[in-house]
């Protein structure tokens, strides 16, 4: 049993307590202590003077200050190293353990945390999505509701997380209670497309196998897109947003959207996280990933889809587009056209 520890504050009580007279049975029965414990507090006390602990030496550590620097500037430079790369390369005549590694970097405040993964960006890439926010940094929410966000998403039945980690005892990864099963290619997946704004939520569409530009037309445009945007006053006509994908900068598509006078908004490529609807995938996912009992066929998959899409609340929408100026000067000014945590 591990060994109450004594405050400051109960140590100088028990000098005070005996310094009046108390044995130290008498102080150790009222305060719950052995009697031992309060001869060694007070023979301590006439020793030193003081109650505090006195230094303990402990082990010794293996490496100084001025290495331990080296190997933040060699995190610095390559901050995906495992340990046992850092233990190499940063004292190769040292006979170091990972867990020093580990530790010199915990006491510097570091810690092995999960890869945020973003699309890959050019120096061009950066310029164009900087030139994008900065003509669009002084709109504000009454211009933004206009903007009608859409994307595609592909959802995989049986998603793998390759975060996941399981508690074991040792020998016991091939014990079949600690194993994930896997299935080839996620056992397939529905793609569906959506699209949002401000004041509404359009139907949702699923897309059988990969997206052309006709199918994007007979079965997107055409029926779902056109349609509303011809129930809209002239005056507030809104504006029509989808990426660079192939399917939707067709000569066909871009023809039958002007000659539909549907206004696109101009998109930067590789800018996921100015698109709020991203995060309304994200949504979608989570919820598909917790249903109890879990899907088990595209069929069902297919159906929770369409059903977790209408229980997505106007506010949780409006939470999203509402937000658009913050995204607009987080690449704007934060990262100058570079990466955001949206």
């Amino acid at each position: 049993m591990a060994r109450r520890r004594l405050s400051e504050a109960i140590r100088w009580q028990i000098i005070g307590m005996h310094a009046t007279g108390a044995s130290f049975k008498a102080i150790g029965r009222q305060l719950g202590y052995h009697y031992t414990v309060i001869s060694r507090l007070v023979r301590k006390h006439r020793q030193t003077g003081a109650v505090k602990d006195r230094p303990q030496s402990g082990r010794p550590r293996v490496t100084s200050e001025r290495e331990d620097r080296a190997l933040l500037r060699i995190i610095r430079r390559e901050p995906f190293s495992t340990s046992t790369v850092l233990k190499r390369a940063w004292l190769p005549n040292r006979h170091l353990s990972t867990r020093t590694v580990r530790n010199r970097l915990k006491a510097a405040g570091m810690a092995a945390r999960r890869v945020i993964k973003r699309p890959r960006l050019t120096d061009d890439h950066k310029r164009r999505r900087l030139a994008w926010c900065l003509a669009r940094q002084r709109w504000n929410l009454r211009t933004w509701r206009r903007i009608h966000w859409s994307d595609e998403s592909r959802f995989l039945l049986h998603v793998t997380d390759g975060r996941l980690r399981v508690w074991r005892h040792r020998n016991t990864a091939y014990t079949p209670r600690n194993i994930r099963q896997t299935v080839p290619f996620g056992g397939g997946s529905v793609m569906v497309w959506g699209c949002i704004s401000h004041d509404c939520k359009l139907d949702l569409v699923t897309i059988r196998g990969n997206l052309t530009g006709d199918q994007y037309m007979r079965h997107v445009l055409e029926p779902v897109v056109v349609t509303h945007f011809d129930n809209q006053p002239l005056a507030t006509r809104p504006v029509y947003m989808d990426d660079n994908a192939r399917p939707h900068r067709s000569r066909a598509v871009v023809d039958y959207l002007q000659n539909n006078a549907v206004t696109t908004l101009p998109w930067p490529a590789m800018s996921p996280d100015l698109n709020p609807l991203e995060h309304v995938w994200d949504i979608l996912g989570r919820r598909i990933q917790a249903l109890q009992p879990p899907v088990q066929t595209l069929r069902e998959l297919k159906a929770a889809l369409h059903r977790e899409w209408l229980q997505v609340t106007r506010e949780q929408i409006r939470r999203l587009t509402g937000g658009m100026r913050r995204r607009v000067d987080a690449v704007r000014v934060r990262a100058r056209g570079g990466f955001t945590r949206y």
